[in-house]
């Protein structure tokens, strides 16, 4: 599969090295060069700095055969810009954009972009726990 990532934070760099070794093609952008001194030489895919929704960085990133995009940045508006452009422009059929404020979540509801939430997911698995008898308990 080919993939943009956008954004190289924690979530972006952990999940570019893993569906990298996983043997996808992998094309990262982020526009802090620091942070994408993050993956390392062993990363074998594309790594591009500059502005997420620029449109040469996403032609250049292969946005034109790319099967998924996924906008994973802290920002909220880089997120649904750069998945509205994939989307409407670039017509790639997988676009899935990080919810940075749960409480924006009808936006891109709105906007009919598919989602991940990772602050509910939090609360969710920290609250499924909390249900879990703990170690020794009868």
């Amino acid at each position: 599969m080919n993939i943009i990532i956008i954004g190289c934070g924690r979530l972006g760099s952990i999940l570019a090295n893993e569906l990298s070794n996983a043997g996808h093609n992998i094309s990262v952008i982020d526009r802090d060069s620091e942070r994408l001194n993050v993956l390392g030489s062993g990363f074998n895919g594309l790594i591009i700095k500059g502005i997420e929704y620029d449109d040469e960085i996403l032609k250049e990133a292969g946005i034109l055969t790319s099967d998924a995009v996924l906008s994973v940045t802290p920002d909220e508006n880089i997120n649904i810009t750069v998945s509205l452009i994939a989307k409407k422009i670039y017509r790639v059929p997988r676009i899935i954009a990080r919810i940075v404020n749960p409480n924006r979540q009808y936006i891109y509801e709105k906007l009919d972009i598919e989602t991940i939430n990772t602050t509910q997911l939090g609360v969710d698995i920290l609250k499924a726990k909390l249900s879990e008898k703990s170690p020794g308990e009868i």
